[in-house]
Order: C-alpha cells, then structure tokens, then sequence
C-alpha cells in the first residue's frame, strides 16, 4: 500500500501501540502465540492507537450538531431497531411449537413482552440481497444476488435521513453478510449516497484488515511492531470501503469517532468470556458499540450465521438458532439499559426468508426451491408502542416491515407493496 507524506503524529502513535505489544508480548512469547491469541494482540494495538483520543464523529457542514440541538425540530422521539435471523430459518425450526427448544428466549422471555405474528411471508426471489433488500424498501427487489447493485426503490434508511435533515450516524447497517455493502441505499438519483444509512460488515472488515496489517509481499510480517501498527492504520484510513465499511461522511473519509467505535468493539470481540467464535458475535459487539457511542435512531441488524446450513449439517444449522436466538435476547437487553433507548425503542425481529421443505430431501440446507417452507416465516415485535402478550393470526408481509418503520419514525413512505402494520405503527 502506498503511502503520501507522513501522518502527523504517527511516531508518537506508533510508540503507544508498540509498548502495548511488548507489554503482551512478554506475558506470551510471541512465538507462543496461537492464532486466537496473535487476533488478541492485533485488536489490542488497535484500541491503544485509537482509544485515548477524545473524538467525535465527523459530519456535513449542513448537518446538525445532536448535542447542540437535542431537541431539533424533526428528530424522533422514538427508534427502532429490526434484527433479522439472516440466512434463512425455517418456521418448523423457531416459531413452531417443535422450534422453541431452539429459540427460549424469544420464546420464553421476548414473545410475552411483545406482539408476534406467526404468519408472515415472503413473496420475491429466495435470495439473501433481495429478501432483505424488501424488508428495508417495502417492495420486491430483482437485482444482483450477489450484492453488486443496489435496491433499486427507496430505503427507510434514505426516507429517514432526508425527510428529517438527519446527519449519517442516524442511520446504521451492521451485517454478518459480506454481500450487504449496498444495502444502505438505492440507485435512484434523488436518493443514493448522500442520505444513505452507514454500512458495516464486521467480519469482512476484521478478517481484510488483519490481512492487510500483518502480510507483507514477502509473507507475514508481525515481528516489527511499528511497522504492523502503521499499516493497520493505513487499512482503515485508505482501504475501508474495500473492507467492508461504507460510511456517507463528508470527504468520504472515516471518521475517528467511528475507528474508535471499530477499536472499542475488536477489543470487547475478542475478551469476551464466552470466547465468542462466530461473525455473528462480532455483529453483535460491533452493534453495542455503535449504539452506545452513537445512539443512532435507526439499526438494522443481519445476523447471518443461520446460513452454514448451506453445508448440510442440521446440528451446527440448530447451534446458530440458538446463538442468533441469544444475541437478539442480549440486543434488546442492551436496548433497555441505554437511557437514549430506554422505553422509547421498538425492537422487530424476522427471518429475512425460510428454508426449503423436506419433500426432496435435506431442505433445511438451501432455500432455492421456493415452496412455502421457503416463504413462511414470522415476526416479533416488543418495545415501546407494542402491546404486550399479543398476537394476531392476521398475515403479513415481509415488505410491511418498512411502512411499519416509517410511520413510527414519523416519515413519510412513497407508494410500495407493503403496509404498515397497525398494531405498531402508533
């Protein structure tokens, strides 16, 4: 990677990092280091270069200062938070009476407080991109499964931001799938780039940026701390957007109350005492961090595990329900411990699509056929405007999701396929 002039204040920087890696060096001798705990060490470096700054996030000139005017007219009183259980889960295998044994605490504990429809579906292509590309439009999308092109109507994330004047860390997606870098907003020209919602892909971003920090042309390169520290830097300074971070910033530069955000999470990620190992995990620390520092109005969470059903094996299929089942408990918890979510914050948890049927065999690994198994899945909502220990076997769509969104938010929805769902849109 090539760089032009010097940073300034790099040395200093460069100094701090490389005491805290011979600080932990010489509890684990480098040539000790396994991978897990080599992980360790670079998030380490990471939160000593960024974490002793006090930053804030950058924004447009035209945007408004929140703590200057926290009262601003437009901004909402309310927020809203949609986790999908990503990848596919099949209704048999979660909201089902034979699925609670993989969900308890949606079950158990969230299904109580909250509201839950049992029959929802979805109608479009059995795709990842373009089933939750209609969750957050309200209208079937047809473009690139693979993530290459964007929502080709409206986003929530786009409708927010512009009818309410909302700086860009008011709006957030924060995906375990690496296809998502485009789904903050649409092509359209009124629309697109400008008030498009923050997009970041954990996994991706961690796994590109060590990549790039200890590999060199000529193999790893970890031994010179300075120059390990330098580079890592340099990856999110000038490689991000190629890493899995699309930020709608002035000068299209990430800003450092984000890289203190991205610090902050790595080092929780990997101190965790559950020894979390999967990049759902990550998702979920990378979005505690986003809303405690920023406490935005809007998050889309996808949680993406689910999909390793992909390689056939029903046990490690069932073990992702239930840690998506966990980190959504966890979320909403963490929801409820924030003074700026507190008894103002709706939570709406749905699968994005299902999965195949048994009819011609393991089903439960792909969701291509497009049978109903593939399109039944369901939706639970708690949280502020949501009437407790409810349900409805009313059916829904997938695509009510973002109308829903809007008319809590207070925005205004162009036409769409979907509607927003009474019960919540108060």
């Amino acid at each position: 990677m090539k760089v032009s002039g010097e940073c300034p204040g790099r040395e200093a920087y460069g100094r701090r990092a490389s005491r805290a890696w011979d600080a932990l060096r010489e509890a684990t001798p480098l040539s000790a280091v396994r991978r897990r705990d080599a992980l360790k060490v670079i998030a380490a470096v990471m939160a000593e270069w960024w974490l002793p700054r006090r930053l804030f996030a950058q924004r447009p000139a035209s945007s408004p200062d929140r703590s200057a005017r926290p009262d601003r007219p437009g901004h909402p009183d309310r927020k809203v938070i949609v986790v999908t259980f990503g990848g596919g889960v099949r209704y048999e295998d979660s909201l089902a009476p034979s699925g609670w044994v993989n969900i308890p605490h949606l079950a158990n504990e969230l299904v109580p407080q909250g509201l839950v429809y049992p029959v929802a579906r979805y109608d479009g292509i059995t795709g990842h991109f373009n089933s939750t590309g209609a969750l957050v439009t309200g209208c079937r999308q047809e473009v690139d499964a693979y993530g290459s092109e964007a929502p080709v109507t409206p986003t929530i994330f786009e409708l927010f931001r512009k009818q309410h004047n909302l700086p860009p860390e008011e709006a957030w997606v924060i995906a375990t799938n690496k296809s998502f870098s485009l789904m903050g907003g649409s092509k359209l020209r009124d629309y697109g780039d400008p008030f498009s919602a923050n997009v970041i892909l954990p996994k991706q971003l961690l796994i590109e940026t060590i990549k790039s920090a200890v590999s060199t042309d000529a193999g790893p390169g970890v031994e010179d701390r300075r120059v390990l520290a330098e580079r890592m830097m340099l990856a999110l300074d000038e490689g991000y957007e190629g890493f899995g971070w699309r930020v709608f910033e002035a000068g299209r530069s990430l800003g450092p109350e984000l890289k203190a955000t991205l610090a902050k999470s790595l080092l929780d990620y990997f101190n965790d005492p559950m020894v979390p190992t999967s990049g759902d995990e990550l998702t979920y620390f990378m979005t505690k961090e986003i809303m405690n520092r920023l406490a935005p109005s809007l998050v889309v969470v996808n949680f993406w595990d689910i999909d390793i059903a992909h390689y056939g094996a029903y046990s490690l299929y069932l073990e992702a329900i239930k840690r998506t089942d966990r980190l959504v408990h966890e979320l909403w918890r963490h929801a409820q411990s924030l003074p700026q979510y507190k008894d103002k914050t709706t939570l709406l948890v749905v699968p994005e699509l299902g999965r195949d049927g048994d009819m011609l065999g393991n089903g439960f690994a792909n969701h291509r056929s497009g049978d109903e198994s593939c399109r039944r899945v369901w939706l639970v909502a708690l949280g502020a405007g949501v009437p407790k220990g409810a349900g409805t076997e009313r059916p829904i769509k997938t695509t009510d999701v973002a109308p829903t969104v809007a008319r809590i938010l207070g925005v205004k929805m162009p036409e769409c396929e979907g509607q927003p769902l009474a019960e919540l849109a108060v």
